[in-house]
């Protein structure tokens, strides 16, 4: 059975004191060849391809792909397990599923990896590493041009940190930028089936208060002294979605949710990691029974830990009836991971109950700042944190990365990243979801899932030298520009004691920080300067544009939340648009124009795309 367990990365580059080394291209011509196996794998065929064709790209010649039922040959790329010798001894009980292998013996370039794409892995990391090739994002991209390609002794053995890393973003689920930086998905995304059967908050796909509200009431939440199985208006308000929880110490309740898991499961054999996870509220059982579990599994007295997300405090109840539910269902389903949320009212660990090796933690930070590091900014997550790592290493972390109603407006959360992806692997956090901006568009988008990406594999990645490297590529002559402003954001983001940069904030809430009318000039002038660098160039130009697009988003917003009572109406027949001044309806035009060439698709996760900002602005409040 495969579990989500940690695995420990490791780069075993090094100089080999027999390698030598080797010229597979010389002046635009080869007498190498690549090699795959008689009956290849898929992902063999797709990696000896992706190799041809980028080194085709570099220098203007395509080494031949050939099968191994022929003679060796001194002028060999073996491309994963090949009929060679040398592949022999390629140590593949370390690799484990996604790991890579590289080496140079001074003859030949072996390039092998685990059985599930570790070998395109490899050859992804072959072209990054050893060649200099780069992918940005699913658009941007460097390769170096040589007529003669030449690599000294490798031999690299790299095995990932985190069994499963998915960056929430629109433009990682490119099934190209996907395999190059070695991501998943726990949906339908990109080019390899899903191992999820069902993700988060299910408990109402299990026992559907529809179906049930009316005639089991008691399956239901108790609390404010009666059972609570109602459908209320969804956040969404084009939807519904349960009142409360499911009464967890009820015995039918866990017949019903094993019935109709073992009914899904049936339906996709494939998945191994299912999620029985609680409704997307803080509605927990309160009945006697319930209570009970609660009670005798606490590793605190109730309220004694108090949290807050949506606007809403509750006490940090524990896991003792939901972790005593779920280990019963994990018994039923020995050959399956099941899932659940360590979330908001669950969130802290227990004591005298420890779940059993198939379920997985999937912990939440919702509730952290984003202005500083979660070890320091966060100590209440931190230590709840450390807790589960105490007790389990099948972990994984739900982390927030955007401003959810605020998707283009600064976050300068970026200093943040390394530290906390740090923080998950010192705490035996075996798998990382990052929940980014999965609309088209959002603040420095790219450059955000890029850094992610990158550390997802490595934790300890040169993220200075990762982020220099890709503002060179995508703002060319502006670069030095935009580090500069981001640098100016991040350094008036932090040191402010008792601040929290939440990501259910605002632009307005900032104007006291790295919003204030000082700081939005001196912004400005720097993308004043950056626009200039770029004018003749107008992919560059566009792309600067769109790193402005949050500032302008700020001042729409913090000019409408500080004039628009003095603006007045427009016209008497059009009583709810007001009169804007020429340099906020300019600053809007132009921010929507953008927004709509470079097609942002909301400016509020699922809500506001920008032609209904444009309409609605004039009367909006800000939130």
């Amino acid at each position: 059975m495969k579990k989500l367990t940690c695995l420990f990365l490791v780069f075993t580059s090094f100089t080999l004191s027999m390698a030598q080394d080797l010229t597979l291209i010389k002046n635009g011509n080869s007498d190498f060849t690549i090699i795959i196996p008689k009956a290849p794998e898929v992902q063999e065929i797709q990696a000896a391809k992706i190799l041809q064709d980028y080194l085709h790209r570099i220098s203007g010649y395509a080494i031949p792909i050939a099968h191994d039922d022929g003679l060796p040959s001194p002028n060999e790329i073996l491309i994963g397990r090949g009929n060679r010798p040398e592949t022999a001894h390629v140590p593949y009980m370390e690799l484990g599923q996604e790991g890579l292998y590289i080496q140079n013996t001074g003859k030949k370039l072996i390039i092998s990896g685990g059985p599930k794409k570790g070998v395109i892995y490899a050859v992804h990391t072959f072209l990054e590493d050893y060649l200099g090739c780069k992918k940005y994002s699913s658009s941007v991209e460097v390769i170096p041009r040589h007529n003669t390609v030449k690599i000294g002794p490798i031999k690299d053995l790299q095995v990932p940190v985190f069994s499963f890393r998915e960056v929430f973003y629109n433009d990682v689920y490119d099934p190209v930028h996907m395999d190059w930086h070695r991501l998943h998905s726990h949906g339908e995304r990109g080019t390899s089936p899903s191992e999820w059967g069902y993700w988060v908050h299910t408990f109402h796909t299990f026992l559907d208060p529809k179906e049930y509200g009316e005639s089991n009431p008691e399956y239901f939440s108790y609390y404010d002294g009666k059972r609570h199985a109602a459908l209320i208006p969804s956040w969404d308000g084009k939807s519904v979605q349960p009142e409360s929880q499911l009464c967890l110490s009820n015995p039918e309740v866990l017949e019903i949710v094993s019935k109709n898991l073992k009914a899904a499961m049936d339906k996709k054999p494939q998945a191994k990691y299912w999620s029985v996870s609680q409704n997307d509220n803080v509605n927990y059982c309160r009945c006697e029974h319930c209570a009970a579990l609660d009670a005798k599994y606490a590793a605190f007295a109730p309220e004694e830990k108090m949290y807050a997300t949506h606007g809403s405090e509750y006490p940090a109840l524990g896991m003792g009836s939901m972790l005593t539910f779920i280990n019963k269902v994990a018994e039923r389903f020995p050959d399956k991971v099941i899932s659940t949320l360590a979330y908001q009212y669950t969130r802290v660990p227990p004591k005298d109950i420890v779940p059993r090796e198939n379920v997985n933690i999937m912990l939440c930070s919702i509730e952290s700042t984003r202005n500083e590091p979660m070890e320091t900014g966060d100590r209440a997550f931190s230590n709840d944190l450390e807790g589960w790592g105490k007790i389990t290493d099948n972990i994984l972390v739900w982390d927030y990365t955007i401003q959810f109603s605020h998707l283009v407006s600064p976050f300068p959360n970026l200093r943040t990243l390394q530290p906390n992806v740090q923080f998950l692997r010192k705490n035996r956090v075996s798998a990382v979801f990052e929940q980014g901006n999965i609309q088209s568009g959002g603040e420095f988008a790219e450059l955000r899932a890029y850094l992610l990406a990158k550390l997802l594999w490595n934790p300890n990645v040169n993220i200075e030298e990762e982020m220099n490297g890709f503002l060179i590529a995508f703002y060319g002559k502006a670069a030095p520009y935009v580090r500069q402003y981001i640098e100016l954001l991040h350094d008036n983001n932090q040191g402010f004691t008792g601040r929290k940069m939440s990501i259910f904030g605002s632009p307005v809430k900032e104007k006291d920080s790295f919003l204030s009318p000082e700081l939005i000039q001196a912004y400005n002038d720097i993308f004043d300067q950056a626009e200039k660098a770029v004018k003749k160039e107008p992919e560059i130009l566009s792309r600067v544009k769109s790193a402005r697009l949050p500032l302008q988003y700020a001042m729409l917003e913090i000019a409408k939340e500080e004039q628009a009572s003095a603006w007045g109406n427009l016209a008497p027949s059009q009583p709810q648009r007001l009169n804007l001044p020429s340099e906020v309806s300019h600053l809007l035009y132009d921010f929507i124009y953008h927004c709509m060439q470079t097609k942002v698709s909301r400016l509020s996760e699922w809500h506001t795309p920008p032609v209904e900002y444009l309409g609605k602005y004039p009367v909006l409040v800000s939130k």
